[in-house]
């Protein structure tokens, strides 16, 4: 007999039915195309990709899709897959930890208006598909994924309890981050006894890093803006700086975190530069500021200690706005 209840997240025992609704979706549909975020990081790759082989053992056509391309850093998940195979037409359309279709990015924007099933665990979450699976206190998307193939009653197989624990540590920081709670620890020890080699991906995941991405950390913490006697700490990764240090995409991945972890600061700002002169941001809390709100004031959204937005240029003009939305936050505390 199913449960009414799930337990899942920071508040113990949530209503189920949201869970419920996606798995009689899944079981009746077929030809899918799940759909990550632009730019996409553990969370949304390890979610889309558990999913899809999940459907696939229950003998349905799925596919990945995301507007940019997987990089070499997942690979081990993607099996080295760039962009979906052209073999299906689909039918039925999911996101994955995509908490408004605006984030589909130029190449799936399209699609915006035939979302039949939407995953997410943002605050943010807009709630855009025809059946809306949002668990706001869950530490990663893929946790919620983790609860539907459980009722699903699939086989968790070493890839999908790889691509699962991906999700789920990279959007915890293997566990450092504030949104880690104890049915996340369930989770992980639950994949943990499927037989994962825990040591390995933490070390691929969290340890392992490129020449040029040690480069990277040196040059951002060294020329970083620091306000508000050091309690705010700015740092901006340009163009020109990627080129000269032959920086990757992958090299780029969760760098916005490095400010929060220099002594004293609060709140730390990573701006990366795009091709087009605007400016990627990365909100990062350690306790005091919620910067999601200073994220939505940008345009921006995500959890109270991890935010982001888009602002345009130029460079000292965008920093100083983020800055006085920042003080301002402390201004009302």
């Amino acid at each position: 007999m199913r449960s009414d209840t799930v337990n899942i997240g920071f508040f113990g025992p949530e209503p189920a039915a949201p869970i419920h609704e996606a798995v009689a979706l899944l079981r009746e549909r077929d030809d899918f195309l799940i759909l990550c975020h632009q730019k996409p990081d553990g969370d949304t790759v390890g979610s889309a990709f558990a999913l899809r082989e999940a459907l696939r053992q229950m003998g349905k056509r799925a596919q990945v899709a995301c507007s940019d391309a997987f990089t070499p850093r997942y690979d081990f998940i993607t099996k080295g897959e760039r962009e979906p195979h052209r073999d299906f037409v689909p039918k039925t359309y999911i996101t994955v930890d995509i908490a408004d279709p605006s984030l589909l990015g130029d190449k799936l924007e399209h699609l915006r208006a035939n979302i039949d099933l939407a995953i997410d665990h943002h605050p943010s979450f807009t709630k855009f598909a025809a059946c809306n699976v949002g668990y706001p206190s869950t530490a990663a998307a893929g946790e919620i994924v983790y609860h539907i193939l459980r009722e699903l009653g699939v086989e968790l197989t070493l890839d999908i309890a790889q691509a699962l624990y991906t999700a789920l540590s990279t959007d915890t920081g293997c566990f450092r981050y504030s949104n880690t709670t104890p049915s996340a620890l369930r989770m992980a020890a639950d994949l943990a006894e499927l037989g994962l080699e825990l040591h390995e991906l933490n070390y691929r995941l969290f340890m392992l890093k490129s020449r040029a991405r040690m480069m990277l950390e040196a040059r951002v913490v060294n020329d970083a803006h620091f306000y508000k006697d050091g309690k705010i700490a700015v740092a901006v990764v340009t163009q020109e700086l990627r080129r000269e240090l032959h920086a990757e995409e992958d090299d780029m991945d969760d760098i916005g975190t490095l400010m929060r972890c220099i002594e004293g600061v609060e709140v730390g700002v990573l701006m990366k530069e795009t091709p087009q002169g605007a400016y990627k941001v990365s909100f990062r809390s350690a306790q005091h500021i919620n910067v999601s709100e200073v994220a939505q004031e940008f345009g921006g959204g995500g959890h109270r200690r991890a935010s982001g937005c888009l602002i345009a240029g130029p460079e000292q003009q965008a920093e100083k706005a983020l800055v006085e939305a920042i003080e301002r936050a402390y201004a009302a505390l």
